[in-house]
This record gives C-alpha cells, sequence and structure tokens, in this order.
C-alpha cells in the first residue's frame, strides 16, 4: 500500500510540473501572465476575471480582423506587445491576451522569484491607464473611479 501511495505521489507532482510548463509554454521573458499573479494573489485575480480587461482580446476579436491586425489596437488589449518577452500572436502566447495584471504592474518574474515588493509596482498611477485610455479612446475616462474597478467589484 505505501508503494502505492508514493507511486500516487510522484504521479500527483509530474502532473503539476507538466502542467506549469504548458501554461507557460512560449513564455520566456519576464512577463509570467495572470496565472503567476493568481498564485498569491487569489483575490485579486477572480476578481479580475469578471472584468472588461480580462475580456479585452475577446471584444478586440468582434471587432473584427483589421482590428486584430492593428499594432495600435492591439496593444491596449494583450500584455507587453511589442515589448521583450511580451504577446506576440495568439499562436505563440495566447496566455498573454487581456489586460492582465502586468500591463499595469509591470513584468511579474522578478517579483515571483523574490516576492519582494521593490519588484512589481504596486499602486500603478493614472499614467499607465491614460496610455490605453487616452481622450481619443475613452474620452470619458473616470480615473478614480475607474481604478476601483479594475479588480473587479
Amino acid at each position: 500500500m505505501s508503494g502505492l501511495r508514493l507511486t500516487a505521489f510522484f504521479c500527483a507532482v509530474l502532473l503539476i510540473l507538466a502542467w506549469g510548463s504548458a501554461a507557460r509554454g512560449e513564455l520566456f521573458g519576464d512577463y509570467m501572465s495572470y496565472t503567476a499573479c493568481e498564485m498569491c494573489h487569489s483575490d485579486k485575480a477572480a476578481g479580475w476575471k469578471t472584468t472588461a480587461h480580462a475580456r479585452a482580446f475577446e471584444d478586440l476579436k468582434k471587432q473584427g480582423e483589421e482590428k486584430q491586425e492593428n499594432p495600435g489596437c492591439i496593444q491596449c488589449h494583450v500584455v507587453a506587445y511589442e515589448k521583450d518577452g511580451g504577446f506576440i500572436d495568439m499562436e505563440l502566447t495566447p496566455e498573454l491576451i487581456g489586460v492582465q495584471c502586468e500591463c499595469c504592474h509591470g513584468p511579474g518574474k522578478k517579483h515571483t522569484e523574490t516576492f519582494s515588493a521593490e519588484n512589481i509596482i504596486g499602486k500603478p498611477g493614472e499614467d499607465v491607464c491614460r496610455a490605453c485610455h487616452t481622450e481619443g479612446q475613452d474620452k470619458n475616462f473616470d480615473y478614480e473611479k475607474k481604478s476601483k474597478l479594475v479588480h473587479g467589484e
């Protein structure tokens, strides 16, 4: 019976390791995807999943192929477009679609390795939001109101 438990334990460990590497298949840079953040910040991630930011890429897809191929549009609907280790395309980096944690808080790799608050942007300012919520794209954007809803209601 002890041998069976040991075998089951090793199978479970291998399954966890395989899942972890599959979840980050093509991620080679400093961007980890929300799944890395979710391990310690599950409440924030659960709230985020209910927001429009989580569905940002799906919204872009609904607007047509032309929008999906326009770098000016893509950059505000994925993580770190055209940055080293950021979103490349749906085939290579599907883990980075949507406006995820790292869009506002910066790359998470060092933070996940050190758990240090120094390695992440704890409270992003309005300038981070305004990179996408420009006057032309979101004329009525209210930072004070909207920033309270980023992690869900």
